[in-house]
């Protein structure tokens, strides 16, 4: 098999010339069955989510968050901000926009001054690192916190480390994500725990925002 690798200027391109299209996957709340938000599945791809944010926004597709994440390598560039230079272009509002930060984000000094300019121009920061290290930075506050896979899988063996998450969001005023959720049982199991937003297999694949369109949009759907 060969593997292509593609730089991030490659990507870049490819993307604004239609050779690759991005697909989401949809952000769902448990109790309500609303869309809370959807997380591209290609990372770094701030212009192609700004664009297609606000082409949501102008066909009044109500999608609350658009999230993708970000590599460690890319926030250490000296034109690491220059890339929010998507958000001035489309005039998308910016607290639509939600990174998810990098593994180690919460530790780097580098990483946490990037991220914190990033969060003052008003993008919202998700991480799943207070999940396994069970600890907060007071240099970064963060708007989502993600209870990644496997945590979110085995559930049980780390229901306490759960319940700090939600704890911890509760203190702060931060959404939290429960991440490859795949089964109903699961879905009900970290609700009890106190989570209250979940995306995953239990609703489906990765779609392309057409497809998103269509199933936010359908009969019997709910919508924000």
């Amino acid at each position: 098999m060969a593997i292509v690798r593609l730089r991030a200027t490659d990507l870049k391109h490819a993307l604004e010339a239609g050779a690759l299209s991005l697909h989401y996957q949809p952000q769902v709340e448990i109790k309500t069955g609303k869309l809370a938000g959807v997380e591209a599945f290609v990372r770094w791809v701030i212009g192609a989510i700004c664009r297609q944010a606000k082409q949501w926004r102008t066909d009044r597709v109500p999608v609350p968050i658009v999230a993708a994440n970000v590599w460690t390598e890319t926030l250490r560039r000296p034109d690491a901000l220059r890339l929010i230079d998507a958000l001035a272009e489309t005039g998308v509002d910016p607290r639509t926009i939600e990174l998810e930060c990098p593994r180690g984000s919460t530790v780097d000094p580098d990483l946490t001054k990037a991220l914190t300019k990033i969060h003052s121009l008003g993008v919202r920061l998700a991480s799943e690192e207070y999940a396994a290290v069970g600890h907060a930075n007071g240099k970064l506050r963060f708007d989502t916190l993600k209870i990644p896979y496997p945590i979110s899988r085995d559930h049980v063996a780390n229901a306490k480390a759960i319940v700090a998450v939600v704890d911890e969001a509760e203190k702060t005023g931060a959404r939290v994500v429960a991440d490859s959720v795949e089964t109903v049982e699961q879905e009900q199991a970290l609700a009890s725990l106190g989570v209250e937003i979940v995306q995953g297999y239990l609703y489906g694949p990765e779609v392309t925002p057409g497809e998103l369109r269509t199933l936010i949009t359908r009969p019997g759907s709910a919508t924000p």
